[in-house]
């Protein structure tokens, strides 16, 4: 049996910051001030590829030998895994918590069709609220800022995407080991084009961040933007390719125009190739440069207009419902049973 999908090897584990309360609400507001946006370097952990059983029996793996610390991976790429930043590996967990909130398969549920696709819709437009609430805040790091793409880059190379990408793609999603279960449609593509597109600005907006404080480049001090960026690009030419994406060539643009080689980034566990880099890298040299100089402006403006549509919020929480509709759409039940039209009573007594 192949390991867990995931094995985040705090290295610093004892270190781990601890929350404090502060004494009222006033205090809290008057009390914040702009920090150094460079400051609060990221600790990183090791987050394990969700496809790692492909690829058990290669040899030459580069992976921790028996007795070896497993320090060193947290901080490089590996055919263990990709270094994350706790932040980011913290907000990838949120993603996966909400989700499962939601889930109605995980519970023996049937509440509809695309129930876990109008959910997974909610917790991602609450995962783009997270983030307007973050991008400009003086007192949020840069470093934080992009943990968000960390996590959104992660969650899409993950088994637990598979209820929002379920309709939007005819390829055979399983390569890209997002489907491990029958999952339901998310029958609102329009809804799902939208947050896609709004994410695509998010990684965009970071991107210029990153810039403003010299760390989009190939020796910053954030470890993983090679990588990170491949997995968006993966996404975009695999799971996303019927969302007509437009900006997988732009990230290469921005990449090979900081140093960032993403040629050197690729290997097996990601299903994007050299050959279709080449492609997006022809596609951008042959259209016009975009213009990204008032990027954070856009957001702004995007993102007031997308959340009047895309309100997020606990609709599709499970626990929120009754105990009578939970059992009234849980497989099995007599409640379950006679919502649907099956008398169970006389199907016993035969």
């Amino acid at each position: 049996m192949p390991p867990k999908r995931k094995a985040l090897a705090d290295t610093t584990s004892s270190n781990k910051q601890v929350g404090t309360k502060t004494r009222n609400r006033k205090a809290s507001k008057t009390s914040s001030k702009a920090i150094d946006p460079l400051s609060k370097k990221p600790e990183y952990a090791n987050l394990q590829w969700p496809n790692i059983g492909d690829f058990i029996n290669d040899k030459k793996q580069d992976m921790p030998k028996k007795g070896q610390l497993i320090d060193d991976f947290c901080y490089r790429v590996s055919d263990l895994g990709i270094p994350v930043s706790l932040d980011g590996a913290g907000i990838l967990d949120k993603i996966e918590a909400e989700h499962k909130k939601r889930n109605q398969d995980l519970r023996d549920m049937f509440i509809y069709n695309d129930w876990n696709g109008w959910a997974m819709s909610e917790v991602l437009e609450n995962f783009l609220k997270d983030f307007n609430k973050d991008i400009f805040k003086k007192t949020v790091s840069t470093f934080k800022k992009w943990a968000y793409v960390e996590a959104i880059a992660c969650f899409f190379k993950s088994e637990d995407s598979g209820d929002f990408l379920s309709i939007i793609s005819p390829l055979p999603l399983h390569r890209y080991r997002v489907i491990t279960f029958l999952v339901e449609d998310n029958e609102d593509g329009d809804c799902v084009v939208e947050i896609v597109e709004m994410l695509d600005l998010m990684v965009l907006t970071t991107f210029s961040a990153l810039s403003e404080h010299d760390l989009f480049k190939s020796d910053s001090e954030i470890l993983n933007i090679g990588i990170i960026s491949l997995l968006l690009l993966e996404f975009i030419h695999g799971p996303g390719v019927d969302l007509d994406c437009g900006w997988g060539p732009e990230v290469v643009r921005l990449c090979d125009e900081a140093g960032i080689d993403l040629d050197k980034e690729v290997r097996k566990q990601v299903y994007l190739t050299r050959k279709d880099l080449k492609l997006m890298r022809d596609e951008y040299k042959e259209t016009e440069e975009v213009d990204n100089s008032d990027i954070a402006q856009k957001w702004k403006l995007e993102f007031k207009e997308f959340k009047k549509n895309h309100t997020g919020g606990n609709q599709y929480v499970i626990a929120k419902m009754s105990k009578n509709q939970i059992e009234a759409h849980t497989l099995g039940t007599k409640a379950f049973d006679r919502r649907i039209g099956i008398d169970t009573e006389s199907d016993d007594s035969q």
